[in-house]
């Protein structure tokens, strides 16, 4: 006989409770690195970190406790994804906010997350690739939002993707892999950046022509 399947981790959270409640968590545990833990009591989802809790009203599923890097807080505390409600959620070992997610277990690990991923880093980080990608008529809210739409993907690798070169182009592809080098962290791709650098090739080829 096939034993019963353990209950999903699901549930739905209004977007403005849950950023409350990351926003409390997230100022007091300030740069501390370390595990949150999330658990459903009483209909609410409670935030733990350090010393701090914080509560928002929740429906759905939740077993037991789950312990996440406290860097996933405060990114997604800085960063709502878009969506109300936020549905989180694991699978595959990960903590899923809509479509952001980081490594979660059942047990706190206490490892501190790389320095790259800190808040500070993040802007600075920002800012080099733009101004690494300036020549090729890039800014920096364009930067911004592909960081954005790599976070909500949930994804994060430092993988450089497959991007081909001509012999034209070839210094054009040192520049952006010079910025890739800096974005990867956020798990932007090669290909992203390369998609970012045509558009905005494109739309400055566009503003000349009306001139």
């Amino acid at each position: 006989m096939t034993p019963p399947a353990d209950p999903p981790y699901e549930l739905e959270v209004s977007r403005a409770d849950l950023a409350q409640a990351l926003k409390t968590v997230a100022r007091a545990i300030a740069k501390h690195p370390g595990d949150a833990c999330f658990r459903l009591e009483d209909g609410c989802l409670s935030i733990e970190a350090g010393n701090t809790a914080a509560d928002a009203p929740a429906r759905g599923t939740w077993p037991r406790p789950i312990f996440v890097s406290t860097w996933w807080v405060r990114r997604v505390a800085r960063r709502m994804p878009a969506g109300d409600p936020i549905r989180l959620r694991v699978d595959a070992g990960r903590l899923y906010a809509n479509r952001y997610s980081e490594p979660c277990s059942e047990t706190p690990s206490e490892q501190p997350a790389p320095p790259d991923r800190s808040p500070i880093s993040e802007g600075t980080l920002i800012s080099v690739a733009a101004s690494i990608l300036e020549p090729l008529r890039v800014e920096r809210a364009a930067v911004e939002s592909l960081v954005a739409e790599a976070l909500a993907r949930g994804t994060s690798s430092w993988s450089r993707g497959v991007v081909a070169w001509s012999e034209e182009e070839k210094k054009m592809g040192a520049i952006i892999e010079h910025a890739w080098m800096r974005l990867a962290p956020f798990g932007v791709g090669m290909p992203d950046i390369r998609r970012l650098v045509d558009q905005a090739l494109h739309d400055a080829w566009k503003t000349n022509q009306a001139k």
